[in-house]
């Protein structure tokens, strides 16, 4: 079979990989084909959910019959533990899979180890290069959590053309048109959790739920040192994670008892100490920073956001909260890269990432 039809293949698996969305984190996203000698595509199968089969597992079992003889193209390398489900590459390997093709290696220490099993059952494996980029940016935060241990962060903001995103008073105003809005809602049905100030929750009471387009919502997380955040706030019946200073007390009880996760840190800085619990404790692999413009500065000036987005309208304000501090109009510029440039009816979605961004995957 000639190499392009094995890219045309991986292509396809790629797309399939992509139907698996924000349902199956804090796994990567993945596809599978199974195709015989000519290249005729005979199954195919994507990871749905967490915790159910895998791509190759769903693939084999669509083909309906034996594999014995046939070849299979999976965007990841199969795994090669036991954990939630048994190890892919045992599966293949008694299937009777003759060669895997992968674009990507397993970068997990505890998932890792699948071509290795094949080829010890003689059983070749080959990659397949020109995905990489692709695959990185559907799996960023996959690959985070696997590096670094911790979530993705992106920090969200919609703000006016001279940096404003609140009148002087405060007071909730609408900047983002519509179509920003919806796809606002897009990036939180993206993430698993959410993060606003205590601020932003006494001010607005916001919910942070994905009501302008399909997609589950995100878990709520709230940044509160002193619990000055007000417990009759909508966004309390959605269990949020609450994150404080303030050790065990009447006022931690009264949280508690709306179903809040109260978890303690060392200082009301110690964001770091925060988003490593979200994934150690919680398994959260993505966080949507929201507001207010304090969380979102501090997020910066510790250097912990991997994104930033902001929708800006094409209006000015001439006066009011700006996202930079204080009542000063400077256009907030992070410290990073443009990524990306969309427009949405008359609003521009600006895309930042860190100049040192890097999310390349290796080859098997």
């Amino acid at each position: 079979m000639n190499e392009q039809r094995i890219r045309e293949i991986m292509a396809r698996a790629i797309v399939l990989a992509r139907n698996g969305g924000p349902a199956v984190y804090p796994n990567p996203m993945v596809g599978a084909v199974v195709f015989d000698e000519e290249g005729t595509i005979l199954a195919e199968g994507w990871h749905q959910r967490y915790g159910g089969d895998h791509a190759e597992i769903v693939a084999l079992k669509n083909l309906g019959r034996s594999a014995t003889g046939l070849s299979m193209a999976v965007t990841l390398e199969p795994c090669n533990h036991f954990g939630k489900t048994p190890p892919c590459s045992h599966a293949i390997a008694a299937a009777g899979i003759k060669k895997v093709y992968v674009a990507a290696s397993e970068p997990t220490e505890k998932a890792c180890g699948g071509c290795a099993y094949l080829s010890s059952r003689g059983i070749p494996t080959e990659f397949v290069p020109g995905f990489e980029k692709e695959l990185s940016e559907i799996n960023r935060f996959f690959y985070k959590t696997a590096r670094e241990k911790r979530p993705w962060i992106t920090l969200k903001m919609a703000l006016t053309m001279d940096g404003f995103i609140a009148p002087p008073t405060g007071d909730p105003f609408p900047i983002s048109g519509k179509q920003s809005q919806g796809e606002a809602h897009r990036l939180r049905a993206e993430h698993m959790a959410i993060a606003v100030g205590a601020g932003t929750v006494n001010r607005d009471d916001p919910i942070l739920t994905t009501r302008l387009v399909e997609g589950k919502s995100p878990q709520p997380v709230i940044f509160s040192a002193n619990l000055s955040v007000e417990p009759n706030r909508r966004v309390f019946d959605r269990s949020p994670i609450i994150f404080t200073t303030e050790s065990a007390s009447k006022r931690t009880d009264v949280f508690k008892s709306r179903g809040c996760r109260i978890e303690q840190l060392s200082s009301p800085t110690d964001l770091a100490g925060a988003i490593a619990i979200l994934w150690d404790k919680y398994r959260i692999n993505s966080l949507l920073v929201e507001g207010g413009a304090r969380l979102y500065r501090s997020f910066i000036e510790q250097q912990l956001a991997d994104e930033v987005v902001h929708f800006i309208a094409p209006f000015l304000l001439g006066e009011g909260i700006s996202l930079a501090g204080g009542d000063s109009s400077s256009h907030p510029m992070p410290p990073f890269r443009l990524h990306a440039i969309e427009r949405f009816d008359d609003d521009v979605k600006v895309v930042w990432r860190p100049p040192n961004y890097s999310n390349r995957i290796s080859s098997p």
